[in-house]
């Protein structure tokens, strides 16, 4: 059992990831997920949650607080942990149900922290989808799971695109493609961010991927007081996001 949840933590059970925590376990539970196994520990102190987990996962597993330490990839459990069913999420569901769909790509965004900071701040912006491409961090790996602090589940986040199968599914779509980017011709808030849209945002170091720079309707950038020279990839697309949200009304 606990080579089960390491194995889920470090990303080697394929279609299953870890949550644990209170917060994180109960926004997975409120958020439809399907709890695979659930283990708890005399740590929990939520009855409530205790008992949903009993009720609704297809496996529960009542642990000593020395196993869930064990099984645990945070230094202090909270007494709980779960596997969940990874999502499959359809293409179409990124569009969400709206006239002009917000398509977040994260592009060679490595570190799952900063991943899990993006996917929270796309939702609470407002976009209909995230896309994750080949070679960045997974999104359903535990650190980026934590760091979305439930975002993950809520928001349809399709991983593994390389740049052809994007530029692909935006213009299957119809979506304006506006990349951000530090040498972009006009500012944020001069572009038109009304439309149907992909926005596509990178890692600091290695930016954007040049072939999406290229095929791009709009490069924007972020005007910086000097010398700052970039932002965190989450605060940039939040940023942009919300610009894209004010411009919508």
């Amino acid at each position: 059992m606990v080579q089960r949840f390491r194995a889920a933590a470090a990303g080697e059970l394929e279609g299953v990831l870890l949550a644990e925590g209170v917060r994180l376990v109960a926004e997975a539970v409120a958020a439809g997920m399907v709890v695979l196994e659930a283990a708890v520990s005399p740590r929990l102190q939520d009855g409530d949650l205790r008992a949903r987990l009993e009720k609704g996962a297809r496996s529960f597993l009542a642990v000593g607080d020395d196993v869930m330490q064990r099984i645990s990839a945070v230094d202090t459990p909270q007494g709980v942990a779960v596997l969940l069913e990874r999502p499959r999420v359809a293409e179409s569901a990124l569009l969400g149900k709206g006239l002009a769909p917000l398509v977040v790509a994260a592009a060679g965004v490595r570190d799952p922290g900063n991943l899990g900071s993006l996917l929270r701040t796309a939702e609470a912006a407002g976009a209909s989808g995230v896309v994750t491409m080949r070679g960045g961090a997974d999104p359903f790996r535990d650190k980026a799971v934590r760091g979305s602090m439930g975002s993950v589940f809520r928001l349809p986040v399709l991983h593994g695109l390389d740049a052809a199968g994007l530029l692909d599914f935006a213009r299957r779509h119809r979506l304006q493609i506006v990349v951000a980017d530090g040498g972009g011709e006009r500012v944020h808030t001069q572009a038109d961010l009304k439309k149907p849209l992909l926005l596509v945002v990178g890692a600091e170091a290695a930016g954007v991927p040049p072939e999406l720079v290229r095929a791009a309707d709009a490069r924007v950038r972020i005007p910086l007081q000097a010398p700052v020279e970039s932002l965190n990839v989450a605060v940039a697309a939040g940023v942009l996001l919300f610009e894209a949200r004010r411009q919508r009304g």
